[in-house]
């Protein structure tokens, strides 16, 4: 991945200090689809960070479209993960992060988005069965559809509209979980499935997400622009407590469950969000209201982490600041361009 800067490689020694059975990684192999993602590569600095200054014996193979350079650590594949895979060495966990994950590809590429999620969550779990591995699956909080002023838990299922190409991304991530209950039932593979907020952080890649777009216009000193009236409530989750928490689900998460991932809801509309980072910047926020089908149509999407909790995981950050963090990040790789 991209060189960190300090403050990025603060954000991976704390999740590698966490008080987790590490152990358990020793002398085993991680399988991660989607290996130079924005999660996966976070990730996989944290085990890697485990390597070289804990003394875990732990080897990645990392799937991505673009493969990378290899060392005793890390094998960087170049595999597409919509085709099947032929990998003859030990796994025991395989984690699919994999997937299509920003608007602008819902809107320009539905059917890519849909056969990504489902051929490639097919073809993880055929090697897992395989590898008799543990698997994981990253699935969304996009899976609930239209939520409610109640926060969601794991059980709760609401309202897509099916005749949106927009829906594409929330079905197959459904139908993703059901493949993998399936595969846990006529197979007897050990799965688990986390449900991930919209996860954020400074990631390098130009993403069209809302959040990420208030940022970018911040780091630049420029107005922010919304899109709508900005009444939507959300859950959001900082890259290090999405990657702290999916570490802990794959270690403790109970075969067969799937659990919420998110930092702490503190009541800020997505207005809200984009005034605080108005405020870091010293920049106002202006509307250019528009109708645009390729975002999300729930207005309330808060999710309940009491199940997550139970297993001992506690968010590191709060979502104000891990936009901090982020906005300093980005103008300190801004003013070094």
């Amino acid at each position: 991945m991209d060189k960190m800067n300090n403050l990025e490689m603060e954000a991976v020694k704390r999740v590698a200090s966490l008080p987790y059975d590490w152990s358990r990684f020793n002398n085993k192999v991680l399988l991660i689809s989607g290996g130079t993602g924005f999660i996966g590569s976070f990730l996989i600095e944290v085990l890697r960070h485990r390597t070289n200054c804990f003394g875990n014996t732990i080897k990645v193979v990392s799937l991505s479209r673009r493969g990378g350079v290899s060392d005793d650590y890390l094998e960087n594949l170049a595999v597409d993960v919509c085709n099947p895979i032929d990998y003859t060495g030990d796994v025991d966990f395989v984690l699919h992060l994999a997937s299509n994950t920003h608007p602008k590809q819902y809107a320009e590429d539905p059917i890519g988005t849909i056969l990504t999620n489902i051929d490639g969550c097919n073809n993880l779990l055929r090697l897992a069965v395989e590898k008799k591995a543990r698997f994981l699956l990253a699935s969304s909080v996009e899976i609930y559809g239209q939520g409610t002023e109640k926060p969601m838990d794991e059980h709760y299922c609401g309202y897509i509209d099916c005749n949106q190409a927009r829906a594409g991304y929330n079905e197959a991530k459904r139908t993703c979980e059901a493949l993998t209950q399936s595969y846990r039932q006529r197979f007897g593979i050990d799965a688990v499935i986390v449900r991930l907020a919209r996860v954020f952080g400074p990631d390098k890649k130009k993403d069209t997400k809302a959040m990420s777009q208030f940022m970018d216009k911040a780091v630049l000193g420029d107005e922010i622009v919304m899109k709508s009236h900005g009444e939507q409530r959300y859950s959001y989750v900082y890259i290090a407590d999405a990657v702290s928490a999916l570490i802990k689900v794959l270690l403790d998460g109970i075969n067969g469950e799937a659990y919420n991932i998110s930092d702490d809801d503190d009541g800020r509309t997505l207005r809200g969000y984009a005034e605080y980072l108005a405020m870091l910047s010293n920049q106002k926020v202006k509307f250019e209201i528009e109708d645009n089908s390729a975002v999300s149509k729930a207005t309330f999407a808060i999710m309940d982490t009491n199940k997550l909790k139970a297993l001992g995981w506690m968010p590191l950050y709060t979502v104000c600041q891990g936009l901090k963090e982020t906005y300093t990040i980005k103008r300190q790789e801004n003013t070094d361009c």
